[in-house]
């Protein structure tokens, strides 16, 4: 048995907890920071993980365990915070070798590839003394984590409070709040787990739905060396709003070949084509008719349903993700949204944060918006040209604009900021609008500073329910943020 001084068992119980930290979390960095000594915010993500990866190894090589480590060296609590250890220095091992993979995968479509270090990778598992089961198992969960970090961090660029917040709440919602729990209950069992989004359009809901959707777990099969599908299959989305009432059905159920009229071969719907690892995302979920609902609402409860002209019972294993640009409370308020498919969509609810709000909170937001949009032109945008388009921006369009169209209406000002040199506003903008759509009063002229920021509060948290969330767009401080709330009449 290797033994661990009090200074060693320190350190890689740091590390074992770092592996259930949210990547994306302050409280993440804060570990980093006290492990390296170092102040928060001098180093990024990348650069402290690198480090941290370099004590790690200087570490394991002090055990002479660096390319030896084997866990029967070790019993009861020092083993399992070695165990997690050294897990976490193989997943960030294999980083650059998984991201490759990862692009590979995506150019190489719906057939699962080989994944080309299996051999270095077992052979690394098989020494430390895991059973093949097991080997599956992590090569499987380090897919997953590193396809969530690349999805979310590709998708959810920006530094405002906001959005560090909806990196946050997407991790969580693929890992849950508490990997712990995930990696020894619910890993590979969250179909049951739905998700709805919620936003105005033109936020990304549909980036963030891709992020959730392509980061589910993939069983690895070691025999033919690949993962049981690709991701690229695993997610499938459609928008209802695209279709008419009558083909609604048949988009997401399918139908039997001579169903109706027009059905001249059998179809196969959104359900059927989504795999037991996989998530079908729902867009435009609040334009649907009842009796549409009410078949979705079967479909999601009992987890079966049949094609159009079928009586064969078919069954839905994936996860379900929804997302609606309309007020969801109005409509069940309205009698247009059923109560109880609410209820079934809405395990996580993740709100969608408006260009205008991001702007708000961190007017840098903008620059770092400009230099993410235009890579979908260029690949590597000149810093220069990012600079212009910004100054013309700040030249063509109003300080308070509200940007109706969010970061949808961004892209195509860039755009044609590109083609002709301007943005001209279109739309009336609406004088009597705040910030965030905050309506002031008639009489706002006549009111105290304070009036307006005490309802300006009570507009916050009506729409964030949480008084932390209003203490940082407003920059007041958490007491005086209830304060202004409890006490408005």
């Amino acid at each position: 048995m290797k033994k661990l001084n009090p200074e060693q068992i320190d350190f890689f119980n740091q590390i074992a907890t770092l592996a259930f930290v949210n990547p994306f979390s302050e409280k993440r960095e804060q570990a980093d920071c006290s492990l390296l000594n170092i102040s928060l915010g001098t180093l990024d993500l990348f650069k402290r993980t690198e480090k941290i990866q370099g004590l790690l190894y200087e570490q394991l090589q002090k055990l002479n365990v660096a390319t030896d480590f084997r866990i029967t060296n070790y019993r009861d609590k020092t083993q399992e915070s070695m165990k997690l250890a050294w897990l976490f220095y193989q997943y960030h091992e294999f980083q650059n070798s998984f991201n490759q993979f990862i692009n590979k995968q995506n150019q190489a479509g719906d057939d699962p590839i080989e994944l080309p270090f299996t051999k270095e990778i077992c052979k690394h598992f098989k020494q430390a003394g895991f059973s093949g089961a097991e080997t599956e198992n992590f090569i499987a969960l380090f897919y997953q984590l590193h396809r969530g970090f690349y999805f979310i961090n590709s998708a959810i660029s920006g530094d405002c409070p906001s959005i560090i917040e909806l990196r946050m709440h997407l991790w969580n919602n693929i890992f849950t709040f508490n990997p712990q729990w995930y990696l020894n209950y619910l890993c590979g069992k969250m179909e049951d787990f739905s998700t709805l989004l919620l936003g105005a359009t033109g936020t990304g809901k549909s980036l963030a739905a891709h992020a959730i959707g392509c980061s589910g777990y993939i069983p690895f099969d070691l025999s033919t060396r690949r993962f049981r599908e690709s991701f690229t299959r695993s997610y499938q989305a459609i928008n209802l709003s695209q279709y008419p009432t009558s083909l609604l059905e048949s988009e997401l159920f399918g139908h039997k070949k001579g169903a109706f009229t027009g059905a001249i071969e059998q179809h196969q719907g959104i359900f059927s084509r989504c795999s037991a690892h996989g998530a079908v995302f729902i867009d435009e979920i609040g334009d649907i008719d009842i009796p549409t609902q009410v078949k979705l609402l079967n479909v999601i409860q009992d987890r079966t349903f049949s094609p159009v002209g079928s009586h064969e019972k078919l069954r839905f294993s994936g996860r379900v993700i929804s997302a609606t640009n309309r007020n969801i409370e109005q409509l069940r308020k309205d009698g247009l949204f059923r109560n109880d498919l609410y209820y079934r969509l809405c395990s996580d609810v993740i709100e969608i944060p408006s260009l205008h709000q991001r702007l708000i909170e961190n007017p840098q937001e903008l620059s770092s918006l400009i230099s993410s949009l235009l890579k979908r032109i260029i690949d590597a945008p000149d810093p220069q040209l990012i600079s212009r388009i910004e100054k013309r921006i700040h030249s063509t369009v109003p300080k308070h604009y509200l940007w109706p169209g969010n970061v949808r209406e961004l892209e195509q000002c860039i755009r044609r900021i590109c083609l002709v040199g301007h943005y001209n506003i279109t739309e009336q903008v609406n004088l009597n609008v705040g910030y965030d759509g905050f309506i002031l009063a008639d009489n706002a002229g006549e009111t105290s500073a304070q009036y307006l920021l005490q309802n300006y509060c009570c507009f916050l948290y009506e729409r964030h329910d949480s008084y932390e969330a209003v203490a940082r767009i407003t920059h007041l401080d958490r007491r005086t943020v209830k304060k202004y709330i409890v006490d408005t009449p």
